[in-house]
């Protein structure tokens, strides 16, 4: 386990640079604001991080900072050469090396759904005599807008709405939030349990004292092999039923290897329900958590090894995220970068099918997809339609 670089007894100090900032919640009255302390030569990343602590979001989208003019984010080298702009790695820039004066402001962007707008102000820059380096909460007001409740305007009619006993919306509401949502709670203690919590990952690497490296141990194919034949039929039996309630992907596993073609068609529907629900859930608002959806493709598909059902949950995917597009409007450029790269790969797989069966079979519904994207945004429909032009058999 990693340690804090700390002195070796707690009455021993050490000297930090401290900033102290001040973040506000755009577009939304009255202000919901926190005041927070950290250590500058933390990443953008880690600030992210620590901002999504302190705020009270739950780190399901994408974001991005400006600084002096500058984008910082986590750029995706996939679509790299359709930037039109220049976007610096989080992962690798230090909030030190691009904001070194008091008054600095700048912003940080959440979820380029919602389009949640912060404006952070650099209130105090000084150097402090401190134990640990972890970030603390200062102060605050009002609790964070609840994932996904549509941006500011959206959020200020939910509690127009919550706060109308006849308001035609206000069960619906109540539901959706589960629970009873008090906009004006914020507890700076309960922060900084959370901050505590997680500071290694908060505070910078070079505070972080290294564990002593030991040579890993590895489980390889052949030692497997060796130990197996050694093993008894029992022995061996007892084996695969521990394997089998470790974990659920390894109840899958064997379900896939004992049943065959009926577990992987139940499988199909369980994760082709995972993708829909990102998109159309059957309750509640979409989350559009991108990445949990194509993180239930990959797992389908390293699970079950079947092509044809990983490729119809690829095309379930594209085709929910024209549909979500063509009734709620133009999304942003990475949400179609995020179709662009899966229809990619189902023009991959169908390309790479010798029997062109897959072609046969799933031609219509590629060609649809081109079809229905007539009129959206950002080069949506130019750029499927070249995808597209390249399967072998048109």
């Amino acid at each position: 386990m990693e340690k804090l670089a700390t002195p070796k007894n707690d009455t021993e100090k050490m000297m930090l640079m401290i900033y102290t900032c001040k973040i506000e919640l755009d577009e939304i009255n009255p202000k919901i604001w926190r005041e927070f302390q950290f250590h500058p030569d933390v990443t953008f990343h880690q600030l992210h991080e620590m901002i999504q602590f302190i705020m009270g979001w739950d780190n399901y989208h994408l974001y991005e900072f400006h600084v002096n003019e500058r984008a910082i984010g986590l750029p995706d080298p996939t679509f790299s050469y359709m930037e039109n702009r220049e976007v610096l790695d989080a992962r690798r820039e230090t909030v030190q090396k691009h904001v070194t004066k008091e008054n600095t402001v700048f912003s940080y962007t959440y979820d380029f759904g919602d389009d949640w707008r912060h404006t952070v102000t650099v209130v105090r820059i000084d150097s402090s005599t401190v134990i640990d380096p972890v970030p603390v909460c200062l102060g605050g007001a009002r609790s964070c807008p609840p994932e996904d409740v549509g941006g500011a305007w959206a959020y200020q009619h939910m509690l127009e709405a919550l706060s109308t006993p006849n308001h035609p919306e206000r069960a619906e509401f109540t539901e959706w939030l589960g629970q009873e949502y008090d906009a004006e709670r914020f507890s700076c203690d309960e922060v900084n349990v959370i901050l505590k919590k997680h500071k290694n990952k908060l505070i910078p690497k070079s505070l972080i004292q290294q564990p002593e490296l030991k040579k890993p141990v590895k489980l390889t194919k052949s030692a497997l092999n060796k130990h197996l034949k050694q093993m008894s039929r029992d022995e061996l039996v007892e084996l695969v039923k521990a394997c089998y309630g470790a974990s659920k992907d390894i109840e899958k596993f064997l379900a896939v290897k004992i049943l065959g073609d009926e577990a992987v068609e139940n499988l199909f529907h369980e994760y082709r329900k995972k993708i829909e629900n990102e998109f159309f859930p059957e309750r509640g608002h979409a989350k559009l958590r991108l990445q949990e959806a194509k993180k239930a493709i990959s797992e389908f598909e390293r699970l079950t090894g079947n092509v044809k059902y990983s490729l119809e949950l690829k095309l379930i995917y594209v085709e929910s995220g024209v549909s979500f597009t063509l009734t709620y409007g133009d999304i942003d450029e990475r949400f179609y970068y995020s179709m662009e790269s899966m229809y990619s790969d189902v023009i991959k797989t169908v390309n790479e099918d010798e029997t062109a069966g897959l072609f046969d079979q799933y031609e219509d519904r590629i060609r649809a997809i081109v079809s229905n994207t007539m009129g959206i945004g950002w080069g949506f429909h130019h750029n499927l339609h070249d995808l597209y032009v390249q399967l072998r058999w048109i």
